[in-house]
């Protein structure tokens, strides 16, 4: 046989293996059985769950759960006492100051906390999709201080005049490297 011959036996042979494996491509499920995926996993997106609204109790308003974290197998909740301004991060089945944290439900992301003999479940806080408001000032004159005596030595007039000179920048010159 020819090489040349047999050359071009060989690449119409690989023009068919590969137009063959072009056709079954779209036959083959390692699109939704990928070996890199986790167990169970499936290219359809499920629907997020509706939000539960749930009107929280007085201590509520006392304490914010803010964040859940596990750490080898323990879960950690992280409370915000507003009154106190100060965060907590307290395990599960213990107490701080007062706060005891007690049923985590992991699916309905709940925990029943216990402050000064009051008990309530408490749902993890949520991100909003609202802006902060924003605090405006408006210029505001100095404070009048009180009568100050006037002792010898003693300079009570802080006022400076503004400065009437105005401030160049100074500028960075590159100069060309010398050969």
């Amino acid at each position: 046989m020819h090489p040349a011959k047999s050359i071009k036996t060989l690449l119409i042979a690989l023009a068919c293996l590969t137009f063959s494996a072009a056709l079954f491509a779209g036959d083959s499920k390692l699109e939704s059985n990928s070996p890199f995926l986790p167990q169970g996993y499936s290219n359809k997106k499920p629907e997020p769950p509706k939000p539960v609204q749930k009107v929280n109790g007085p201590l509520s308003r006392e304490i914010e759960f803010k964040g859940v974290v596990q750490l080898n197998g323990v879960y950690e909740f992280s409370l915000f006492h507003k009154s106190e301004n100060r965060g907590y991060w307290i395990p599960e089945n213990g107490d701080e100051n007062g706060i005891s944290v007690r049923d985590f439900d992991l699916d309905a992301m709940q925990i029943t906390v216990t402050l000064n003999g009051r008990t309530e479940q408490l749902t993890l806080m949520t991100a909003t999709d609202s802006p902060l408001p924003v605090a405006t000032s408006t210029t505001a004159k100095p404070p009048k201080r009180p009568n100050q005596p006037n002792i010898p030595g003693l300079n009570t007039n802080n006022t400076k005049k503004p400065s009437t000179s105005r401030v160049i920048p100074r500028r960075r010159v590159i100069l060309p490297k010398k050969k």
